[in-house]
């Protein structure tokens, strides 16, 4: 049986890479599709199906000019989203992946986070901004995107300088191609909530943001967890905390009815 629950704690700061951003050179690459569904009186998710687009980052870049437009003349923020790849099921030889990116818009509204059970609440003057927001997801996107392609180096320089004194570079990559050999490409990474807190208990006082996540890979239906920023001097945030509870297809595969939904909760995964 192989169930894993890792867990990093990272407890200083790190210097924030280059967005990873990536299009594919498909030269017969259809139009993308944008489809938009209405949530809310300045809420929005934009459904985009794109055939040459293959991160999160690039899926975004081709929704700019629509959700500008949408939300004009007021600011549009960035929410929650979640994502597959899927091959196109007229793809021929080169079979290209498809990207369907849900991605939630809000205009002129400071997106929200309720608070967990037991948290401190977060006080009305240190409130998350709409950039703080943004950058504490476009963080979590750089790290999965680094994570997911490979690119090994941008995901350790998003780590704080007191985790790496303690695992070498060396170390922690070969942790991190170990799963990726073992789970098999990403087919979807979801962001569910983003709670704040504001001087939490026995942690170095400061701002916090803890992104839950869920994904799925071609070997592992389950697989969830959190990522923990803190806000820097400069505003940037560095990431503080990893915690991830995964189990493979093989070991799912020999579980008794209803003892997936106990691990799904003992995983908090939702």
């Amino acid at each position: 049986m192989h169930i894993v629950k890792t867990v990093l704690v990272l407890m200083a700061t790190a210097v924030p890479q280059a967005g990873l951003a990536q299009v594919v050179g498909n030269r017969a690459a259809r139009p993308s599709e944008i489809d938009i569904r209405r949530n809310g009186d300045n809420t929005y998710q934009l459904i985009l199906k794109s055939y040459r687009s293959n991160t999160v980052s690039a899926g975004q870049d081709e929704l700019t000019v629509k959700v500008s437009e949408l939300c004009a003349p007021r600011r549009a923020s960035f929410g929650k989203y979640s994502f597959d790849m899927k091959e196109s099921v007229d793809g021929g030889e080169d079979k290209p992946t498809v990207l369907v990116l849900r991605q939630d818009i809000e205009c002129g509204v400071v997106p929200s986070a309720k608070p967990s059970n037991g948290a401190q609440s977060v006080p009305a003057p240190r409130m998350a901004t709409p950039e703080q927001v943004r950058r504490v997801e476009q963080q979590t996107r750089l790290y999965f995107e680094a994570k997911d392609q490979g690119h090994y180096t941008g995901a350790y320089d998003l780590m704080a300088g007191s985790l790496k004194q303690s695992i070498s570079f060396e170390t922690w990559t070969g942790r991190a191609e170990a799963f990726n050999a073992k789970a098999g490409a990403v087919k979807r990474r979801t962001v569910s909530k983003i709670t704040w807190y504001y001087n939490p208990p026995q942690v170095e006082p400061g701002l916090y943001a803890a992104v839950d996540f869920t994904s799925m890979f071609a070997e592992v239906d389950l697989h969830c967890g959190f990522l923990a920023w803190r806000e820097q001097p400069d505003g940037q945030f560095v990431l503080v905390r990893e915690e991830e509870n995964y189990m493979d297809r093989q070991t799912q595969q020999t579980l008794k009815p209803g003892d997936l939904e106990k691990v799904r909760q003992q995983f908090n995964c939702r």
